[in-house]
């Protein structure tokens, strides 16, 4: 009696090797960027929950409608680049900085990551 195989072939078979390099997918330019917590709920309205993981592009100038990392009046803010009644502004999607001389662009928020088992924040 001649036996044959039946049935697939596990899903998984041929990946046994393979990882999952998130820096390949999230970073462009490796000796510009770092990483840093967003630490308030000021982001929330517009898709960035507290806790999340910024990774920030100091390589990257921010564009319109993207985010950005800012330090204005000696603090540093995460905020949506856009334009407001012509003006060009950062916002939280409620308040609005309007940036000035001394308003420093750092980078550009390239990607963010919340763990969704962190339920502490």
């Amino acid at each position: 009696m001649d036996k044959k195989a039946t049935g697939f072939a596990s899903p998984t078979q041929g990946y046994e090797e393979q990882t999952i390099d998130l820096n390949r997918f999230l970073v462009d330019n490796p000796p510009a960027t770092y990483y840093m917590r967003l630490e308030t709920s000021e982001m929330t309205t517009l898709g960035l929950p507290i806790g999340s993981l910024l990774i920030v592009d100091r390589s990257k100038a921010p564009i319109l409608n993207s985010f950005a990392l800012i330090r204005h009046e000696g603090q540093f803010y995460c905020r949506l680049l856009v334009k407001e009644e012509g003006k060009t502004v950062f916002t939280n999607g409620t308040t609005a900085i309007i940036p000035n001389a001394e308003t420093e662009i750092i980078g550009t928020i390239t990607a963010s990551i919340k763990k969704y088992d962190d339920f502490s924040h």
